[in-house]
């Protein structure tokens, strides 16, 4: 039988079949079969070259299982209704890939303790509920752990998934459904040292703020509104700070959060900030600030060039007059605008002029006055593919083009890497392809990256495959 050249046709898999298949290149997408025997799960094991997708599978042998735990790459099992827990056992001897469990809704301690002995990133979000039992038997393990399906978590399974070891401050812990959280969980949580994502609450009690301003890192994406006594609170916290769901911020918070100790603040859902505001946070002393403006008034803009020596991003910006681009040009650190896709002459050559490090990677069509201009500065990055070839250019080009020997075949790099970024996490994808996502400016430097062989999540910018994109200037003080 000849395979549909779309693999998600295949509903039923016979081991020559997966023999043909695991001679293919990049991810292997099987999302259309119901059935899988353990002598096929055994071939399929064996594939080298991508990430396996099973997500149509509603159940798995343990046999199947047990096979499965030999393949190396990230495994997505996301239509599993159920799982033993032998084939958690089994799975569980995986190395440090990802792997997908998004269609259990309930989960016994049995298959609970058995997952604890997975040390790869584990995703578990279609999870409603999770006993005490269960919670402390994944508390035992390392990686990272998303529970985004738990819309209630009571006060003792917040103790016991709080008792986890990160390896670091990334290392995430997703408890993005929650809509509540009683002040007792709040402070069992805040214990967690890795990175705490609750995207999914709305509103927080004084008592539950003051608790997690004591996490190692905090994302709080679901808070639209902040009052400024929780900003002042906030702002004693001394990791990454995520508060992208914010679309207001009245003066006094912009001042009170200007206060905050961590490294980075992420206000990617402001979308107008006032100019008093804008002054306060232009004193925030932390090495990333992360702003969702879609205007920015030449006030403003000459304001929030004072930020000092730190890394401005205001990839939300679709228009820059010629006066802010003349005030931002005065920055002196690392300033990303991605989001601008056109820009005048006279801005062009005003933000030529500046001093540090700047992203244009989003620009689509500018004139040959304005692109001459910005190419002056080396450290302007312009997209690599830019929408304008000088008349002479293309000439040269023609006039000089010989044909070329053609290049060896060679097989197509391996996707291995994920991407998290704003609370979503997306991949496998290749090197190259993340490259690409930086270079348009859809993944900032405060996305996160993985890959199998790796301990945890890092941030884009500290990954050394992809730091050379972003050439963010050291902290002040240090060289």
């Amino acid at each position: 039988m000849v395979l549909p050249d779309n693999t998600n046709e295949i509903t039923e898999l016979t081991v020559d079949q997966a023999k043909e298949l695991a001679e293919r290149y990049g991810d292997l997408e099987l999302n259309g079969l119901i059935t899988l025997s353990p002598d096929a799960a055994k071939v399929l094991a064996k594939y080298r070259d991508g990430n396996l997708f099973l997500d149509s599978l509603t159940t798995l042998s343990d046999q199947a299982a047990k096979a499965l735990a030999k393949f190396e790459g990230h495994l997505s099992l996301n239509g599993l209704a159920a799982l033993s827990a032998n084939a958690a056992k089994a799975l569980a001897k995986r190395d440090d890939e990802v792997l997908r469990l998004n269609g259990l809704t309930t989960l016994s301690d049995e298959a609970a303790k058995a997952l604890s002995q997975f040390f790869g990133p584990l995703e578990l979000n279609g999870l409603t509920t999770l006993s005490e039992e269960a919670a402390t038997a994944l508390a035992e393990r390392m990686g990272d752990l998303e529970l985004s399906g738990l819309t209630t978590l009571s006060d003792e399974a917040a103790e016991a998934l709080a008792q986890r070891e990160a390896q670091d401050d990334e290392e995430l812990l997703a408890l993005n459904g929650l809509t509540t959280l009683s002040d007792q969980a709040a402070k069992a949580l805040a214990k967690f040292e890795g990175l705490l994502s609750l995207d999914g609450l709305t509103t927080l009690s004084d008592e539950a703020v003051k608790a997690l301003a004591q996490t190692t890192s905090l994302s709080l994406g679901g808070l639209t509104a902040l009052s400024d006594e929780a900003a002042k609170v906030l702002a004693q916290h001394k990791g990454h700070l995520l508060l992208n769901g914010l679309t207001t911020l009245s003066d006094q918070a912009a001042k009170a959060l200007a206060q905050h100790e961590g490294d980075y603040l992420s206000l990617t859902g402001l979308t107008t900030l006032s100019d008093e505001a804008a002054k306060a946070l232009a004193q925030y002393e932390g090495k990333y600030l992360y702003l969702g403006l879609s205007t920015l008034s030449p006030k403003a803009a000459k304001v929030l060039a004072e930020f000092p020596d730190g890394s401005l991003f205001l990839d939300s910006l679709t228009t820059l007059s010629d006066e802010a681009a003349r005030a931002l040009a005065q920055h002196k650190g690392y300033l990303s605008l991605t989001g601008l896709t056109t820009l005048s002459d006279e801005a062009a050559k005003a933000l030529a002029k500046h001093e540090g490090d700047l992203r244009l990677n989003g620009l689509a069509s500018i004139s040959d006055e304005a692109f001459k201009a910005l190419q002056a500065n080396s450290q302007i990055v312009l997209p690599k593919q830019f929408n304008r070839v000088q008349k002479s250019e293309r000439k040269q080009a023609i006039k000089g083009s010989v044909s070329q020997p053609a290049k060896p075949h060679t097989a197509p790099e391996a996707a291995e890497w994920h991407v998290a970024n704003n609370g979503g996490q997306s991949g496998a994808y290749t090197t190259q392809q993340v490259r690409d996502m930086i270079e348009k400016g859809q993944l900032p430097a405060d996305g996160l990256v993985w890959k199998p062989g790796m301990t945890g999540w890092i941030l884009s910018a500290e990954c050394p495959e992809f730091a050379d994109m972003f050439v963010i200037p050291s902290p002040p003080g240090q060289s």
